[in-house]
Parts: C-alpha cells; sequence; structure tokens
C-alpha cells in the first residue's frame, strides 16, 4: 500500500487506542496504563485490517489485546473499524515486529498470533519470515513461560520451515493442522476466527495450516537459544 503523505500525524492523534512507536521517547511495560481494566495480554503480529482482533476483544472482554502493524495505511483502516466496534480492551501499534522488545516487558505477553504473515518465498530472504530463529528468540524474551505461540498460514513451505524453526528452538508443539477448517472438530475459541485473509481462502476451499507451540521452560531455566 502507497503511504500517503500525513499517515502517521493522522495516527500519532489518535492517542486513545494508537500508539506509534518512537525509538527515542518509548518506554516498555506500560500496557497498564493503556487499558482500564488489564487482563491477560494477548498480541497480534501484522493485523491487516484488524478483523481477528476486533472479534477476540469482543469475545473475551476480559482479556487485553495488542495488534502490530507496520504499515499506517492499514493501520488507518483498522482504527476506522475499532473506533466502530467501540472495543475498550483494543490496542493498535504502528510499529516495526523487530522492536517488540522495546514495547513489552519481558515474560508480559500470555498469547502470540502470527496470522498470515509474509512468506518470503527467496531462501536469500528468510531471514526476514517471522518464525526465523531471530524472531524466535525475541517471542521467547517476551512471552510468559507457559505462553502460547499460535501460528496460521495457506504456505505449505512457510509452515514446513516454521516446523522446522520451532523444533530447533526446543519448542513444544501443542496442536497442530494441515486443514484446519475441514477437520473433523470443534473449533474452539479462538480457532473458529477467521482473518479476512483465512475467510477468504477458506471459502476457496483451500487449506489452512496450524501451529500451536510453547518454549516449555523459562530464560532462567535455561530455555534453548537455537
Amino acid at each position: 500500500m502507497r503511504r500517503k503523505p500525513g499517515m502517521i500525524d493522522a495516527l500519532r492523534e489518535i492517542t486513545d487506542i494508537v500508539v506509534v512507536y518512537e525509538k527515542e521517547v518509548f518506554a516498555k511495560g506500560f500496557w497498564q496504563e493503556r487499558f482500564r481494566k488489564m487482563g491477560p495480554l494477548q498480541v497480534e503480529l501484522g493485523i491487516g485490517k484488524g478483523q481477528f482482533l476486533r472479534q477476540m476483544a469482543q469475545l473475551y472482554p476480559d482479556r487485553c489485546f495488542i495488534g502490530i502493524e507496520k504499515e499506517p495505511g492499514i493501520l488507518l483502516q483498522a482504527v476506522r473499524k475499532t473506533r466502530e466496534a467501540g472495543l475498550e480492551n483494543l490496542q493498535l501499534v504502528l510499529c516495526d515486529v523487530q522492536f517488540l522488545p522495546q514495547l513489552f516487558a519481558q515474560a508480559e505477553i500470555d498469547v502470540l498470533y502470527i496470522n498470515f504473515c509474509d512468506p518470503w518465498p527467496k531462501s536469500r530472504h528468510q531471514k526476514r519470515r517471522l518464525t526465523h530463529q531471530d524472531f524466535l528468540r525475541i517471542y521467547q524474551q517476551l512471552l510468559t513461560p507457559t505462553g502460547l505461540l499460535r501460528f496460521k498460514t495457506d504456505d505449505y513451505f512457510l509452515f514446513e520451515f516454521s516446523l522446522a524453526s520451532f523444533i530447533s528452538m526446543g519448542m513444544d508443539i501443542v496442536k497442530i493442522s494441515t486443514n484446519l477448517h475441514s477437520e473433523k472438530m470443534e473449533l474452539l475459541e479462538p480457532l473458529a476466527i477467521m482473518t479476512e485473509y483465512e475467510a477468504k481462502f477458506v471459502a476457496n476451499k483451500l487449506p489452512i495450516y496450524y501451529c500451536e507451540a510453547l518454549f516449555g521452560k523459562s530464560l532462567e531455566e535455561g530455555c534453548p537459544r537455537g
């Protein structure tokens, strides 16, 4: 999406539900100040128009949700829809994933969602994939010892790569599916809640690959670093 002039400035003015990450002035771990009532913290990386997080926030009013998006134009669309929904337990952040350690304190996140991220199919770009070991090391610091990473994709090769990354980091695979919405099982929330992309893929009868994993041990217990 082409960045129009003034997008970031417009986001800076929406102070009630938007945080624009500023490298020089940001203080991590301040989320209790952003939510009226603090609950388990759940974060999605790359929210698109925010459909998934809005539905989650509506379904779980006792939990706090944060959506991370690096494209200001896309985030503005999510902001409008969030405003219309009137949700008090959802915050949106303009930020690149690499700056997560500046946004969150260690062991602050309870659940991390990575839904349909860019697969970066070329081998020379694999370090940009959000399930590369370099990113997993960041998530490992920020998730609680029992914190879950929930990953969805329509890309089989990214799914294979991600599984290999999880295993190489010593993560425990809790759930796995190679065709999430066609399997004969009851899809409990949040598995039944779909992103905008996911709904289109399912309508076209394309498989959705899903994995739920955790690091299993806290950093203090010597969790493997890859």
